[in-house]
């Protein structure tokens, strides 16, 4: 039954959207059969309040709906931006996120994809509480890396490339969520260290990947630069493998 009023709720808020809030509307886009005697029953659970043919949410169903509508869309953000998820199959998965998932990961998502405003389709995502916050702490959100500094640690959160290719090369390269690197150069060639290993790249892929700061920037030890002079890379991907004692490296 409260999967039906949820339904229902849903249905009730995006009518509110285009100023529309009768009945036989409220039917029309809704996925469940609204009946009377659900309605009587939303009535009497104090979700909603009659006024001849129009309905209107009371201040608890409004926190209900906003919860709902906000994890929908969140979800649809998702699945079509970052995980490349469309149509009915995301669709299907919509309707189960929404209904299912817990606070914590709702805010997890949110600000994995940087507390986005809007959903793929253009409607208004409701503002969660950590949407507020990440407004004034900025170093809470997930950011291009390009938009880091030099010797900044950041764990990336997730790649949004414009091809399927470029996504190949970084996950072959070890890039990927979950990975933590490290911003050793940002001109004339970026250049981030993982694993032992300094990566450079165009700066115009650099920008499809995403993270969290995970540590400020160090100081350099004493009497070392900050910045290692850019070597000759060649356009695109570059990558270079540095043995510590033998200082061999190979480039492809």
């Amino acid at each position: 039954m409260i999967r039906l009023f949820e339904e229902i709720l849903e249905a009730i808020w995006m009518c509110g959207e285009q100023n529309k809030n009768r009945i036989e509307e409220i039917r029309e886009i809704c996925h469940v059969q609204v009946e009377d005697n659900i309605l009587e029953n939303m009535q009497k659970e104090e979700l909603i309040t009659f006024d001849g043919p129009h309905i209107y949410m009371t201040g608890k169903a409004k926190e209900i709906s906003k919860g709902l509508i906000r994890r929908k869309r969140l979800g649809e953000t998702l699945l079509e931006q970052v995980l490349d998820i469309k149509g009915g199959r995301a669709d299907k998965i919509v309707c189960e996120f929404e209904h299912a998932v817990v606070p914590e990961v709702e805010e997890s998502i949110c600000v994995l994809l940087g507390h986005p405003t809007e959903c793929p389709h253009g409607h208004k995502i409701p503002e969660g509480a950590c949407c507020i916050e990440g407004k004034n702490s900025i170093d809470r959100k997930v950011d291009r890396i390009t938009n880091m500094e030099i010797g900044e640690k950041i764990k990336i959160a997730y790649i949004k490339p414009e091809s399927h290719d470029e996504l190949h090369k970084l996950l072959n390269l070890g890039i990927k969520p979950g990975a933590v690197i490290e911003i050793h150069q940002k001109r004339p060639t970026f250049i981030i260290r993982y694993d032992n290993t300094e990566i450079a790249m165009d700066s115009n892929i650099a920008k499809d990947i995403y993270g969290w700061r995970k540590e400020p920037p160090g100081l350099p030890p004493a009497g070392q630069k900050a910045i290692e002079p850019a070597r000759e890379y060649g356009r695109g991907w570059v990558a270079r493998f540095r043995r510590r004692r033998r200082g061999k490296h190979w480039i492809f």
